[in-house]
């Protein structure tokens, strides 16, 4: 087998037909247990148009490098056909509980419509390949944040989250796991705050949404992290019973006026 490329950062590259089970199987078919449908996949990163896989991530397998490993899935870099452009793909689990990746991909798509999430850009059974966001998740972000932090900086981003957290509500879409978003939503590297909510596997059309109140109780209401909010923004005298009160407001029926109140009374 003929290794396309590594780079200086330990980067390596396949293309899909230089994939090989005994080597490969657990980076395709993790976690590696169960190697069946291994020459499928393979079969649906070409139809999907993977011109190569790049494994260079935090995360490993083996002695392989990926973006992340969730539940549902595994997560490595790649690069297309059509465009050469590099995308984040989702690889679905062997042993997920969900029998193929339609269900996210609807999600994030819909999420999509109305300007939230990295763009969905095609899907098959065990694949999901979508826009390549540079980021760091919120759990690193705000273990790095510093109490003499910009407070202008702090406090776009959160508006930033909560607005995109209000369109998901307003357009009838519960994110199913925003009460602890640190791996849920990223913090795009640009010079602007920007945020990046991902993970649509467990979202629903169906359920009464609750995706704004869930990430202000975090940023507010939670732990060492909102003792830390607070504090970089200036709000020492803050009331949690107002806040909660709004909430409540809120959450029987979102709208413009009760998420203004929510803006305000929390300063971003």
């Amino acid at each position: 087998m003929k290794i396309l490329q590594i780079l200086e950062t330990n980067r390596i590259e396949f293309s899909p037909s230089e994939l090989r089970k005994k080597e490969h199987g657990a980076l395709i078919c993790y976690p590696g247990t169960d190697l069946k449908t291994f020459d499928a996949r393979v079969d649906q990163l070409h139809e999907i148009g993977v011109r190569k896989l790049i494994f260079d991530g935090s995360s490993k397998v083996g002695r392989y490098g990926i973006i992340g490993r969730g539940c549902v899935s595994t997560v490595v870099k790649a690069r297309l056909k059509s465009t050469d452009e590099i995308v984040a793909l989702k690889i679905r689990r062997v042993d997920a509980n969900r029998v193929n990746m339609s269900r996210d991909y609807e999600h994030q798509k819909f999420a999509n419509s109305f300007g939230v999430g990295p763009r969905a850009l095609s899907a098959t059974d065990d694949l999901f390949a979508m826009e390549y966001v540079d980021s760091v998740r919120l759990g690193k972000w705000l273990e790095k944040l510093k109490t003499r932090s910009s407070k202008k900086y702090t406090s776009g981003l959160i508006r930033n989250a909560l607005e995109q957290c209000y369109l998901l509500d307003v357009n009838g879409l519960d994110h199913g796991e925003l009460s602890n978003p640190t791996k849920h939503l990223l913090i795009r590297n640009v010079v602007h705050p920007e945020t990046v909510i991902i993970d649509y596997e467990s979202a629903s059309r169906e359920r009464k949404v609750a995706n704004l109140t869930a990430v202000s109780q975090f940023f507010f209401l939670g732990g060492w992290q909102s003792e830390k909010i607070r504090k970089i923004l200036g709000l020492a005298k803050f009331s949690k019973k107002k806040l909660i009160e709004i909430l409540g407001e809120y959450k029987r029926g979102p709208c413009e006026s009760h998420f203004q109140k929510i803006l305000t009374l929390l300063r971003v």
